[in-house]
């Protein structure tokens, strides 16, 4: 009799404890990026300051050297947990050559090891041409533009690219650079054989180099906090100060960079618009299927959520629902939801 009466209040508490799950007792855990805290940062130099999520880490120099130059003075803000997640900006750099004829010539009359004799070609003077160049000297490999966005203010082309990291990640970002052969240096490919004509071996010049990262499965959800990082770089007056001793041309100020990062968002915003966004939409979907996700969407707030597999097979609510339009997969989503 005992026994009978034990099954029966299991019995009772198992029942209960589905019908709670089945009326949507689910454990929710938020998006990272879409409970970002932001905190101000302030340059110990007092050359600029920027709002960056709290727990990330800011570095200045050319990357990766760290070496201070106020002319190409870049700005690096990173996720130290999730490296991966990278703000990268430099106002001004000379990186690469016009010609396979240019570096030899450099080989040729200083040696192999010389500067400039160690600049990679770039295969086009435009953006993709410069990060696929920069692969060794970054550490990545494979950079394969996704899309094109189209000319920012400045000029150069806004692109959205994807690439893998030397510990083997995937990558996907946001990258743009204006990019110059405008620095011309003829000389003689031979000076004891006029007839064998001149080599333009002036170096290529790239202003305003912006790259925003993050794994290649969180890019869509972080786009918008680093883009939040890139407009809220204030530089100070006596960084313009110093830099015009330095150098009398000033190529960034904190309104360009603003007006830059607005430019770009619109674009980015108007290409999601406009485009069938196929890649994209088929890239989350694998990154869901691989690391075991579907996704749905809150009835009641509008928000795409990532739920374990077999949550929709499972739940009976009427809250969420599987979410399968474009729209899900190219909006950040709100939260991961688990139910086993």
């Amino acid at each position: 009799m005992n026994t009978r009466r034990f099954l029966a209040v299991l019995l009772c508490v198992c029942a209960a404890g589905l019908a709670a799950y089945g009326k949507g007792a689910l454990r929710i855990r938020p998006a990272e990026a879409a409970h970002v805290k932001f905190v101000k940062y302030h340059d110990p130099s007092g050359y600029f300051s920027m709002s960056v999520p709290l727990g990330w880490k800011v570095k200045t120099g050319i990357k990766p050297t760290g070496q201070v130059d106020l002319i190409s003075y870049a700005i690096t803000a990173y996720d130290p947990k999730r490296p991966e997640r990278e703000l990268y900006f430099c106002l001004n750099t000379a990186f690469g050559l016009k010609s396979a004829e240019a570096r030899n010539w450099y080989v040729r009359s200083y040696g192999p090891k010389s500067y400039f004799a160690q600049m990679p070609v770039l295969p086009k003077l435009s953006t993709a041409g410069f990060f696929t160049a920069m692969g060794p000297l970054f550490g990545y490999r494979q950079f394969t533009v996704l899309e094109n966005l189209g000319k920012s203010a400045m000029g150069g082309d806004v692109v959205v690219a994807e690439c893998t990291t030397a510990s083997g990640r995937r990558v996907q970002g946001l990258y743009h650079a204006v990019v110059s052969g405008m620095m011309k240096q003829p000389v003689q490919v031979n000076p004891f054989k006029p007839a064998a004509g001149m080599v333009d071996v002036g170096p290529v010049t790239e202003f305003s180099i912006l790259s925003e990262t993050a794994p290649k499965e969180e890019f869509v959800d972080w786009q918008p906090v680093l883009d939040r990082c890139f407009a809220s770089i204030v530089f100070t007056p006596a960084f313009h100060q110093q830099r015009r001793d330095a150098w009398a041309r000033v190529m960034g100020t904190s309104k360009y960079i603003m007006q830059t990062a607005d430019s770009i968002r619109g674009m980015i915003m108007d290409s999601y618009r406009r485009r069938n966004a196929t890649y994209d939409v088929l890239s989350q979907k694998r990154s869901d299927a691989t690391l075991g996700y579907e996704r749905v969407q809150d009835t009641e707030t509008g928000e795409y959520y990532r739920a374990e597999n077999g949550f929709t097979d499972w739940y009976n609510g009427t809250r969420y629902r599987p979410a399968t339009d474009n729209a899900a997969y190219l909006t950040p989503v709100s939260g991961y939801i688990n139910w086993k």
